[in-house]
């Protein structure tokens, strides 16, 4: 679930097809535009609803790409950790400072004592 971005691929997939539907609906507005004649308060109340849709869906577009990349990023750190834990070859018993660096961020003391430990792939864990 952290990691998976068909989701996200699907979604910018259809927002794709919404841009080149709204890039065809923008040419003809102009074309009818340029070969008729329009009131022209009416085309630029259509062409300026054509070009907010678009600028709504590229926005979109760019919010999904920056979570699919901090997806990616999330994955990559986790596939580090995986791989750091199977290296060892036997159970965890004792402190690894190694593993300690390579897996948390911080830690935050509270004043009543609990530890939140703040891992390198975003995950926080209390205790």
């Amino acid at each position: 679930m952290l990691t998976d971005c068909s989701d996200i691929d699907r979604e910018i997939k259809g927002l794709q097809q919404e841009l080149d539907i709204v890039e065809e609906l923008i040419r003809r507005c102009v074309d009818d535009n340029s070969s008729t004649a329009i009131d022209q308060d009416e085309y630029n109340a259509r062409y300026n609803s054509l070009i907010e849709r678009y600028d709504k869906a590229q926005e979109r577009i760019a919010v999904l790409k920056r979570k699919r990349a901090e997806r990616r990023v999330k994955a990559d750190a986790i596939g580090n950790m995986m791989f750091r834990l199977r290296e060892l070859d036997q159970p965890l018993e004792f402190f690894d400072e190694r593993l300690w660096l390579e897996v948390i961020d911080s830690v935050l003391v509270h004043p009543n004592g609990l530890l939140t430990f703040k891992l390198y792939d975003g995950t926080e864990v209390s205790a």
